[in-house]
């Protein structure tokens, strides 16, 4: 995505490409910083450690960076990071411990969405007055855009996303889907990609969650 994005973009001067590098890559190490950090926060308060004792909880995002899926973010607009680690059997409560935990992250991205989607739309103003102005909306406008696709992509019920996650953390271990997912959810996940890559199913369904904020914002603001 940031690349096609920088190619369509092509008549831009050098430095305003520059600053939609960085701002762009800021971002993504942002968003994908703290959902990570937020399943390793919430499993070591719910009485999980394991996180912990791997390194996860922690802001930095060396500790929780995937190659690939940092990749995928870079070029195809969605990816992930490396999985936090969790042992269920130190919850008190399984089922509920591992849905809040499973869900954390995806709230963190929802909770940044919502505070940067006003901030982009207000510092529109400012975009073409100055660099700066133009580099505070590069990075709300981004820090908005890319949170919502980390949500909505780890909302989806593919194992091993969080959206699998939640329902797993529902259901039994030998229930048919959770079992199907655990076998083929890998190549099902690569499937999507594809499909995603070459299709405009997620940038739609990107686009129908995230109305409402917009909407929310835009009644407000203007």
């Amino acid at each position: 995505m940031l690349y096609s994005l920088l190619f369509e973009l092509n008549s831009l001067p050098f430095v305003y490409k520059l600053i939609i590098f960085l701002t762009y890559t800021i971002a993504v190490i942002v968003a994908l910083t703290s959902h990570e950090f937020a399943h390793a926060f919430t499993a070591n308060k719910l009485g999980d450690p394991t996180a912990k004792k791997a390194g996860r909880l922690t802001l930095n995002p060396m500790a929780h960076f995937d190659t690939i899926g940092l990749l995928c973010f870079l070029f195809l607009g969605f990816g992930w990071a490396k999985p936090v680690p969790i042992n269920t059997f130190n919850f008190s409560k399984v089922k509920r411990d591992t849905f809040l935990v499973s869900i954390s992250g995806v709230l963190v991205n929802l909770i940044f969405a919502i505070i940067f989607c006003p901030l982009a739309m207000l510092s529109l103003n400012i975009a073409l007055e100055s660099t700066f102005g133009y580099v505070i909306y590069c990075l709300c406008t981004y820090m908005y855009q890319i949170n919502i696709v980390l949500m909505v992509f780890n909302l989806l019920p593919i194992y091993p996303l969080d959206g699998f996650n939640a329902i797993a953390s529902q259901l039994s271990y030998t229930n048919k889907f959770v079992t199907f997912m655990q076998k083929y959810g890998s190549i099902i996940l690569l499937v999507t990609l594809i499909v995603f890559n070459y299709t405009n199913l997620f940038s739609e369904l990107v686009y129908y969650i995230s109305y409402p904020i917009n909407k929310f914002w835009t009644l407000i603001l203007f």
